[in-house]
């Protein structure tokens, strides 16, 4: 594994599968390095999938108080939890990818989110209550027109499911919707958003908001979700529990989440 060698100032870090163990925690030594920069002026922020109370859950464990990446970039909260910028799918829009989705994959659980607020057909679906358990949050059974009318719009849709329901609902909203932002985390999570939408996008902002260029900045993650900011920053390192077609197309590949990979590559900073 190569050892960052530039010198950096910030640090962008996807959350599920990269700074998290498998239990859904921050290893000590970790978190306890994390504050340490945080006290150099170095600044570690959290960059996920996940709605802004789901970050906070893993903000919290840290222990720092920085701004946070929700929705894969299409939320962005400032140091007191303000929005910095946001950017939705319009309702009328998300509202018909709902209902064509029922129509084409009915196996695929549909989950939709805006703000706080988590909005799924059937609650008590066995993946929303596994997804419910990881991010301890809760969500809403409801319809998407009217759930969201007062928010205006969609920042996500997370679909869940087995690996071949997820293709076909990939293939259907490629095919049906190619403007969209659509990428998975994983084989059983899609993530569908505004076209504009991206975690690279995300960190390009952040980098201007503290005046740091992106060649000073690095970054961890372990999905095709990531790829896009891996390659945006100076130093993308890929965790050793990525798939091989993220780690073929980063700079860097460090150890595993489970081997404390994020740790292994700041340690020396």
């Amino acid at each position: 594994m190569e050892i960052m060698k530039k010198e950096i100032r910030i640090l962008y870090s996807d959350i599920d599968g990269t700074l998290l163990n498998n239990s859904h925690h921050v290893f000590p030594r970790t978190r306890s390095k994390i504050l340490d920069l945080d006290e150099k002026g170095i600044p570690f922020i959290l960059v996920s999938a996940r709605t802004p109370d789901g970050v906070r859950v893993i903000q919290r464990e840290l222990g720092n108080r920085r701004p946070v990446i929700c929705y894969s970039g299409g939320l962005i909260l400032d140091e007191n939890q303000k929005a910095l910028y946001s950017r939705q799918m319009e309702l009328g829009l998300a509202a018909e990818i709902a209902s064509a989705l029922k129509k084409v994959c009915p196996e695929v659980c549909v989950n939709a989110y805006s703000g706080e607020l988590w909005v799924t057909e059937d609650d008590k679906n066995p993946w929303v209550m596994r997804e419910e358990r990881i991010t301890e949050e809760k969500s809403k059974a409801g319809e998407i027109r009217e759930a969201f009318l007062e928010a205006g719009g969609v920042h996500k849709f997370l679909l869940m499911g087995n690996p071949d329901g997820i293709a076909g609902a990939e293939m259907f909203l490629k095919k049906n919707y190619p403007g969209l932002s659509i990428l998975r985390s994983n084989e059983y999570y899609l993530e569908v958003m505004d076209g504009s939408v991206d975690k690279a996008a995300g960190v390009r902002y952040l980098c201007d908001y503290y005046k740091i260029p992106l060649s000073e900045a690095a970054a961890f993650g372990d999905g095709e979700n990531d790829v896009g900011m891996l390659q945006a920053v100076g130093e993308g390192y890929a965790m050793g529990n990525a798939p091989e077609r993220v780690k073929r197309q980063v700079k860097h590949v460090t150890l595993s989440n489970e081997e404390e990979g994020v740790w292994e590559v700041i340690k020396g900073l």
